[in-house]
């Protein structure tokens, strides 16, 4: 069987940096690629930061850094469209006492620090470089850069797919593949700086660790995220179409104001997110259409070229484990090459026995989720008012989050029993 001592990683995002810094520390020659010519602060902005993440993340060493970048949740308000809250749950609270970790608000930019630095001082992170063609053979994998300062081909033992939803991995690799669905939503999302300064928006939405969301108008929610008093809010719209895209930043910055002044028209003056809109700073103002990923039931690899994260099982944001099953991949992933001294084959099949059923219960859940939070059906919203605030305080949802973020979490045992008290 082949066996990896070199790899590429293409893309670097959450999940390709997890698996550069994993990789690096079993002594393989690891280089990760990067189509952008450096790190953009402003995508992805917030997002929510599960506690399955978090300990895998400490599992790699990086749990001081870590709890500094994370604003912990321990309060869920359920609000009305008048910013009245209707139901509150501490619920959140306990899973954290109870495992030193609290699902919590995070900056992308700074998770995206603390990875990389390691990789640059090890000279293995390379920006500006556009996948083009992808060859592999009996002995190794070719990698074609469109990049005026690499002018050969890469070559490596294996080459590991992490670069997102619109893969250039999968579109080389995996001809057979469908596109990425379309949801039939967008939402819009932004980031508000300075929030304890903001004296306009309703208290129920600017409370220190408290998650915020409303159902009536397909989806609000808002979270503070970081420690420097961020504030991360979103919200869901149908739409038959998804917003264009274009690559001149002042065009995308007109086009999202004529549509958030559409967007709101759907939502009562008394929504929070009419609030939130009008003191946004317009460049922290995100505006995209939701994409998910049928999973696919033939494997993640074809011969020495295996994916990860986003490129296989991308979900829907409603369950709040994008980031975190990326994170899970990487230390999977490594474990197993572990496992069967880099024999990538059976390194490959095992990493996906174990990954399949996790993944495809996460996209899954989030996409059902989705239709079910967001029907306009009268039916549909009279059962989620009477049935949300009691999901919210029952013991159950507990045990649901424990053995989906603990007991189901990939790291070893005997680092879990640290972390539990």
């Amino acid at each position: 069987m082949a066996i990896a001592r070199s790899v590429a990683i293409i893309g670097g995002g959450i999940g390709g940096l997890t698996l550069a810094n994993c990789l690096l520390r079993t002594g393989m020659s690891v280089s990760l690629y990067e189509r952008s010519p450096c790190f953009i602060p402003t995508v992805g902005a917030g997002f929510s930061f599960q506690p399955n993440g978090q300990m895998c993340l400490a599992y790699m060493g990086f749990k001081d850094q870590t709890e500094k970048l994370v604003h912990p949740v321990y309060k869920w308000h359920l609000i009305n469209d008048k910013g009245k809250v209707v139901n509150t749950t501490n619920n959140l609270s306990e899973y954290g006492k109870r495992f030193d970790f609290y699902e919590g608000g995070a900056i992308r930019a700074e998770l995206i620090d603390i990875l990389k630095e390691p990789l640059e001082k090890n000279h293995i992170l390379h920006y500006s470089h556009k996948v083009i063609d992808i060859k592999q053979d009996i002995d190794g994998v070719e990698i074609s850069f469109e990049n005026a300062l690499e002018q050969k081909p890469v070559r490596v033992d294996m080459l590991i797919g992490a670069d997102g939803i619109h893969s250039k991995v999968v579109k080389q690799i995996f001809s057979q593949t469908a596109p990425p669905i379309y949801s039939k939503e967008n939402v819009f999302y932004g980031i508000i700086d300075n929030i304890d300064q903001q004296t306009s928006l309703h208290p129920s939405i600017i409370q220190k660790n408290t998650l915020t969301q409303c159902l009536d108008y397909g989806e609000f929610i808002s979270f503070r995220v970081g420690t420097r008093g961020q504030l991360m809010w979103a919200a869901t719209y149908p739409s038959d179409v998804p917003p264009p895209s274009n690559n001149d930043s002042e065009w995308i910055e007109m086009n999202n104001q004529r549509e958030l002044n559409r967007f709101l028209t759907l939502f009562p003056q008394t929504h929070p997110v009419h609030q939130c809109a009008a003191i946004t700073d317009k460049r922290r103002l995100l505006h995209f259409g939701l994409f998910y990923r049928q999973h696919r039931n033939d494997n993640w690899h074809r011969n020495r070229v295996c994916l990860l994260g986003d490129s296989c099982h991308a979900t829907l944001p409603y369950v709040g484990q994008g980031a975190s099953m990326a994170i899970e991949d990487a230390i999977v992933l490594t474990l197993c090459l572990e496992k069967h001294n880099f024999q990538m084959e059976s390194a490959f099949q095992d990493y996906y026995k174990i990954r399949f059923k996790r993944t495809k219960r996460v996209v899954d859940m989030s996409r059902y989720l989705g239709l079910f939070f967001h029907s306009q059906n009268p039916i549909v919203r009279a059962i989620r008012q009477r049935l949300a605030p009691k999901l919210m305080n029952s013991d159950m949802m507990i045990k649901i989050a424990e053995r989906a973020m603990y007991d189901n979490c990939p790291i070893p045992l005997e680092y879990k029993r640290q972390f539990a008290k």
